[in-house]
């Protein structure tokens, strides 16, 4: 396997970008402490659907010398596999930031650039007492095109998980999908699910990726929580899981089975088991 390290390499800083915005040192300093002490997944072009190609690690924050007070933030870049796309011009960084926060939401949804920057559509979802919204913040070039939504409740993976998830959890997500999903549909917008559970002492992402056009079915009640019974059993044998622990599990809908199969697992120690 052929190998390439790139040390040093700029992945955001507070100059204007691409998308002609621009991050604040808060939002820098926010994703360095989320980095510190990981190796972070290097997804091509933020698509959490498609394998992985390395790692970024050692990520700092660092003044810019040759300007007015802005900063940089920089990490040691190693891939591991695949080939960059033709096109692709370095390394950014994404991350979420409250947009319209409610302590008490059930529910969230994460929109990405340019939409968060449309107050129109931002007042329409908001009009949802019971959501919560965020900027998903993406810098690239485009594939701005998926929001990311998701119960605010998480649960542990005991042997009554399901009972739980059928009593309060599904209802969440059925109520968010009639009220929400064809206003985002509209905006050309592919929903990913995100669903956080409890094991091993730690919070573990479950990330689920639907087919687009799809949705209504990919995250329907029994489409879900086969999914999880699937993760629940991989990690109960799973001897890597209780030594390192799991930060995240991405599964991928599949057309001919119908139904969802595990693309990946993601380690705390930047192991990932494909």
């Amino acid at each position: 396997m052929t190998v390439h390290r790139f040390e040093g390499q700029k992945l955001a800083g507070t100059t204007l970008d691409s998308q002609g915005e621009r991050l604040t040192l808060e939002d820098l300093q926010g994703y360095v402490d989320f980095c510190r002490g990981r190796k972070v997944p290097l997804h091509q072009q933020h698509q959490m659907g498609e394998p992985t190609t390395g790692f970024i690690e050692n990520v700092r924050l660092m003044q810019d010398d040759e300007s007015n007070g802005d900063w940089t933030v920089l990490g040691d870049v190693t891939v591991e596999s695949g080939a960059f796309e033709k096109g692709m011009r370095g390394f950014s960084i994404s991350f979420v930031r409250p947009l319209v926060e409610r302590e008490l939401a059930n529910c969230f949804l994460d929109i990405p650039y340019p939409h968060y920057n449309n107050q129109e559509f931002v007042a329409e979802l908001a009009s949802d007492l019971d959501l919560k919204i965020g900027r998903w913040v993406k810098k690239s070039a485009g594939n701005t095109d998926y929001a990311l939504f998701g119960a605010t409740i998480a649960f542990a993976l005991t042997p009554v998980w399901d009972h739980l998830y059928k009593s309060r959890v599904a209802p969440i997500i059925d109520r968010f999908l009639d009220e929400h999903l064809d206003r985002l549909t509209a905006k050309s917008l592919t929903l990913e699910h995100i669903q956080i559970v409890l094991h091993g002492g730690h919070e573990v992402e479950l990330r689920f990726i639907s087919e687009r056009g799809k949705e209504r079915w990919c995250f329907a009640q029994q489409c879900l929580t086969a999914g999880i019974t699937l993760v629940a059993q991989k990690l109960q044998t799973n001897p890597m899981a209780d030594e390192h622990g799991v930060q995240r599990v991405v599964l991928r809908y599949s057309t001919p089975d119908r139904a969802y199969e595990v693309s990946r697992i993601e380690y705390r120690n930047g192991h990932i088991d494909v």
